[in-house]
């Protein structure tokens, strides 16, 4: 009544203006019968003058906890966030800093640098819940792949410089398989012909490209190890003189830059070595190339090998090895019927050594090359190893001698037309001619014949190297030696072990951990089969489902799941979901409750079914689940209360622990109107309510609100593109939060403020 005696006059005057004398208003004093009190407050001034959320959760429901669901990486860095969400929430639960692929690295070492710069900046009164152990995505698959992955015999070629990891290094299946590009500025596709071989992989730069980094090439190494050398080498071409360098790079995207080579328009090899420092980028997992740039340009990449470098057999004396400098400096020949000259190309090097014999020449010693060693040790084994080719399959021997030209004679090679590798050993022996002091070859005898020669080493041989054959293979050969079920099995369940182990371990002393989501999503979607068992229901970027892995005895194990995903249940079976019950209460404090956490239960009553069934398996089968999880990511104009009550009753009939795990409501715009507002705080008042009137209060864990605000920096991978929050992007406070405080008290209140109360305020 006090506020029609405010708004019914002026509105009688505005209506009857015309009859008013001059059409002048006369205003006169107040007669005291209004009060700031009975001035009527708006949405936006009622909102404002709520409490914060944890006052009311205390208040009205003391027996749970509302939570909040946030970045670590946000909560740590921007100090506006972290007051708001300090100020509202009892408990935290970090979206993914807890979660395997984050802390687990690609060698099994747990990286714990993210979770404790989060606790350090938590409240000491504010209660964890850990999220999650095991789910089928964002594990470290990389690790858990090399677990369970084949033994690899690499029988190195010739020529490699590295034991080669990467087994679809040529393309020879005419796919890609275990190759990962990033950004993608290009298209691509295996075609014929490759280097010397069948196929090569082509990629065509699009008009996006812009950096070298635009366009990148990977293969999985594992992680590598500091103070270990490795080496690598491919070939390239390309139709723009493309610079292609080498690289490694971690799971964050911190890299290691090596070579750049200048892609030509004949194939050009390419090889280096380093030796992986501790003041390098850390944990280093994936190696390549990046060549981007250039827009429509062309890129051809064939036979590309990583691994630790190959060292050679010997301790190398020769210097001069391989001419790159374009001289002879420190060989000498003797009787010198030929004539000589160093020359492009080498053996996948720029230069060689080029004998042509004149007509002179009728034996073998009649051309000879030499370096100086100093006296060899009698006693003592040594190497050698040089490349050679020629026109005629000359005999090439490798001979030692002393100042007097007499000398030690050991294997002979016959030099092909392409180029061969030879390598050998001796032990200098008392029987042998004295005082050796250089060793070379032999070759003549074969007038106008020609012969190159490179890469030429000798020395001590290394105890620790084995010597290669005399006459290798020319490429690489991977044999794979699969794993039995039980020894994959025996691997991942002790992977799972030094996983929770490890993470209790490190936060078990945090007396604010109350709760852990030890599996998380086990259910399929349709099927309502178990993931990985009689399942997958996952999917990569580009919506290409995942499927049953495959050991090939040309390519090794292939999982054919998407990046980050891995099946447990695949290997473990159901008892994977058991262990890791098993193991969670084994390293947990005792009051920490255990969960099993899913999705689309609100709407899928089918799916909540075979939830529950998959825990009453677990309590059946030698371990606890204390509690259930719905997560309720809920669109605001679909969902109805009748769904949520029966949700609810469902879940309440188990006798477990009842949570809402990850709650927001989704409008489908960033830009809602204000009755959009409205029905979404009406949501979230009505979940609020469902829960305490179906949930009876010993199982009421409490509600988890997913994320604080609409900002996009929340929403970049989660429900982008909409504002599914309780505070806008600026974090103030929206019509939501309103319902949330209303849902707990149980009334609005907001009927208890008035004029007085805005007044005192502001």
């Amino acid at each position: 009544m006090k506020l029609n005696r405010i708004i019914f006059p002026i509105m009688a005057c505005a209506l009857t203006l015309g009859s008013c004398d001059d059409q002048i208003m006369e205003w006169k004093d107040a007669d005291g019968s209004i009060s700031t009190t009975d001035i009527p407050l708006e949405l936006a001034e009622k909102i404002a003058l709520y409490d914060y959320i944890k006052t009311y959760a205390a208040q009205y429901t003391p027996q749970m906890t509302i939570g909040l669901g946030l970045g670590a990486d946000l909560y740590i860095s921007d100090e506006a966030y972290k007051n708001v969400a300090d100020a509202n929430f009892q408990m935290f639960t970090t979206g993914n800093a807890m979660k395997h692929q984050s802390v687990v690295k690609s060698n099994g070492t747990m990286d714990f640098t993210t979770i404790d710069a989060f606790l350090e900046a938590a409240p000491a009164d504010m209660q964890i819940y850990g999220h999650n152990f095991i789910w089928h995505t964002q594990q470290q698959q990389t690790y858990l792949k090399s677990l369970i992955a084949p033994e690899v015999i690499i029988d190195s070629g010739d020529d490699d410089v590295c034991e080669n990891v990467v087994s679809n290094y040529g393309f020879e299946g005419g796919d890609t398989n275990g190759w990962t590009g990033l950004w993608g500025k290009y298209t691509y596709a295996v075609e014929q012909p490759g280097h010397d071989s069948d196929y090569a992989l082509h990629f065509t730069m699009t008009n996006e490209t812009s950096a070298n980094y635009d366009c990148q090439l990977f293969w999985p190494t594992g992680m590598l190890e500091v103070g270990v050398t490795y080496a690598y080498s491919f070939w390239v071409k390309s139709d723009s003189q493309l610079a292609v360098q080498f690289l490694g790079q971690n799971a964050s995207y911190g890299g290691i830059y090596k070579d750049t080579f200048t892609a030509d328009s004949e194939w050009t090899y390419c090889t280096g070595e380093f030796t992986y420092a501790e003041s390098d980028t850390k944990d280093i997992e994936r190696v390549g190339i990046q060549f981007g740039g250039t827009s429509g340009s062309n890129l051809w990449v064939d036979d590309f090998k990583f691994g630790v470098k190959i060292e050679d057999p010997m301790t190398n004396v020769v210097t001069n090895y391989n001419f790159e400098d374009g001289s002879t400096t420190g060989w000498t020949g003797l009787w010198g019927k030929y004539t000589y000259a160093v020359e492009e190309p080498g053996h996948n090097s720029d230069y060689s050594l080029h004998f042509t014999m004149t007509d002179e020449t009728a034996v073998n010693y009649d051309c000879q090359l030499f370096w100086p060693t100093g006296i060899l040790e009698v006693g003592t084994t040594y190497a050698y190893s040089f490349w050679v080719k020629s026109d005629s399959q000359l005999a090439v021997q490798f001979i030692g001698q002393n100042a007097s030209y007499s000398g030690i004679y050991k294997d002979t090679f016959t030099a092909p037309s392409d180029w061969l590798q030879c390598t050998g050993e001796f032990t200098y022996g008392e029987s042998d001619t004295k005082d050796i002091e250089r060793v070379g070859i032999q070759f003549g005898g074969t007038p106008g014949s020609n012969l190159w020669v490179d890469d030429f080493k000798f020395g001590v041989k290394k105890e620790t190297t084995n010597t290669r054959a005399s006459i290798a293979t020319r490429a690489s050969g991977v044999t794979y030696v699969f794993k039995t079920a039980e020894e994959k099995k025996e691997a991942l369940e002790g992977a799972m072990e030094e996983w929770i182990k490890g993470m209790f371990e490190h936060v078990g002393n945090d007396s604010r951990f109350v709760a852990w989501d030890v599996i998380n999503e086990p259910i399929m979607d349709g099927s309502y089969g178990w993931r990985g068992i009689d399942g997958f229901g996952g999917t990569d970027d580009d919506g290409v489902a995942d499927t049953a892995p495959v050991e090939d005895e040309s390519t090794g194990l292939n999982l054919n799941w998407a990046d980050g995903h891995f099946y447990w249940g695949y290997y473990l079976g159901k008892e994977y979901a058991v262990k890791a019950f098993q193991l969670a209460r084994q390293y947990a404090p005792q009051n920490v409750k255990l969960f099993v956490n899913d999705y689309n239960l609100e709407t899928s009553p089918n799916k909540l079914a075979a939830l529950i069934e998959f825990v009453n398996y677990i309590d059946a089968n030698g371990a606890t689940v204390d509690g259930i999880g719905t997560q309720m990511h809920v669109t605001a104009s679909s969902i109805t209360q009748d769904q949520i009550d029966t949700m609810f009753k469902t879940m309440a009939a188990t006798g477990k622990l009842i949570r809402v795990t990850e709650l927001d409501v989704a409008l489908g715009t960033t830009s809602p109107s204000a009755e959009q507002l409205e029905l979404q705080s009406n949501v979230y008042q009505m979940i609020i309510e469902s829960y305490k009137e179906n949930i009876p209060e010993a199982q009421q864990s409490g509600i988890t609100i997913w994320t604080l605000s609409d900002n996009a920096a929340e929403h970049e991978y989660w429900l982008n593109g909409d504002s599914p929050n309780l505070f806008d992007s600026s974090y103030a406070r929206k019509h939501a939060y309103k319902g949330v405080c209303d849902g707990l008290a149980g009334y609005d209140i907001s009927t208890d403020f008035n004029g007085d109360d805005w007044a005192d305020a502001y």
